[in-house]
């Protein structure tokens, strides 16, 4: 079985935080991402994209960006 991991845009007015607190934050991150490792057993990374790479900046193992 392979696992195809899916990206979402995270809503930050959805969040316990207002942006990851990265200076310079505005002009590195156009849009904030989120994928699951797992069907949620293992958390969530968070970060963003640049051309074709992404930056991870949190891993989130119990979930607390949605508390």
């Amino acid at each position: 079985m392979q696992f195809y991991p899916v990206f979402s845009i995270i809503k930050w007015e959805e969040t316990t935080e207002d942006s990851f607190g990265l200076p310079g934050e505005d002009q590195l991150v156009d849009c904030p991402w989120e994928f699951s490792l797992s069907a949620n057993e293992y958390g969530r990374v968070h970060g963003f994209i640049i051309e074709t790479r992404f930056y991870v900046v949190w891993l989130d193992k119990d979930h607390h960006l949605y508390n």
